[in-house]
């Protein structure tokens, strides 16, 4: 599992337990397995991982995404766990992809399971690895977590319905959506949404004007608002929030794009 040079040595070698753990489970199983292709591909081209299927990245790294936002990357070795018939309706399943191109091992998950199940030693590894997967994943959202303390700022709270930036109000402040979903608009016309993870109220502060557009809350929010002045600080201090900020407004512009084009459309057909 990919992260930067912050998570630490111990990251690092669970990390390593984990990849160890899974070897001995499934070391010389009698369990067909196919390979899942993973083409170099956008973020909007992800998919869930295939029904009924355990997976292990053979090659390349595959990204993980949540509501648009890569929440992991996964390396060759490391264990790979779709949600899709777990998560109930309504809820946004993981979706996987690989901007590079990728590969998968698939198994079909109840003959896996039948066969690890069958053998107390790699039963014991099964559990193994995926307690300590699981426990990477929360080692990546604590350091998430204390990321968005460094941002410094103070957290504040929406309502349904609430107006969290208005349209030529002055760009004094970026803000980061911790919880909740919010809807963007310019001059009354919906453009784009904002989710969880996601930083907004970006583009006018890098370049000093007024806000040009307006953000309303379309569930309960809790924002992070950080000062303009400390904004910069983080840009020239610390690198791996500016490759945040150059995805986030990369998706931004991508939805706009996307938004753009089914207005024309809408309007051809009119």
């Amino acid at each position: 599992m990919l992260t930067t040079g912050q998570a630490g040595e111990d990251f690092k070698l669970l990390n390593k337990a984990a990849r160890a753990s899974l070897d001995h489970a499934i070391e010389g199983l009698d369990v067909a397995s196919r390979t899942l292709e993973l083409p170099a591909s956008p973020a909007a081209e992800f998919k869930p991982l295939p029904h009924g299927t355990v997976g292990r990245v053979q090659a390349g790294m595959v990204a993980v995404l949540y509501n648009k936002t890569v929440v992991s990357v996964l390396e060759t070795g490391d264990l790979v766990l779709g949600d899709t018939e777990w998560v109930g309706n309504g809820v946004a399943p993981l979706q996987f992809g690989s901007e590079g191109g990728a590969e998968i091992i698939l198994w079909d998950r109840n003959a896996l399971m039948a066969a690890i199940t069958a053998d107390e030693s790699r039963f014991h590894n099964w559990q193994a690895a995926q307690a300590q997967t699981q426990s990477l994943l929360a080692r990546l959202n604590a350091l998430h977590i204390r990321q968005m303390v460094g941002l410094g700022g103070q957290t504040e709270v929406y309502p349904e319905g609430a107006v969290i930036i208005r349209q030529g109000d002055p760009a004094d402040d970026v803000f980061s959506m911790v919880e909740g979903t919010a809807e963007v608009f310019v001059n009354e016309q919906q453009v784009a949404k904002i989710r969880a993870g996601e930083l907004f109220g970006t583009m006018a502060a890098l370049t000093d004007a007024h806000r040009n557009a307006t953000v309303m809350a379309t569930t309960r929010c809790s924002v992070l608002r950080v000062p303009r002045d400390r904004f910069f600080e983080i840009i020239r201090t610390r690198p791996e929030a500016v490759q945040g900020l150059l995805v986030d407004m990369a998706q931004a512009i991508t939805t706009l794009n996307e938004e753009v084009a089914t207005l024309r459309h809408r309007v051809s057909r009119a």
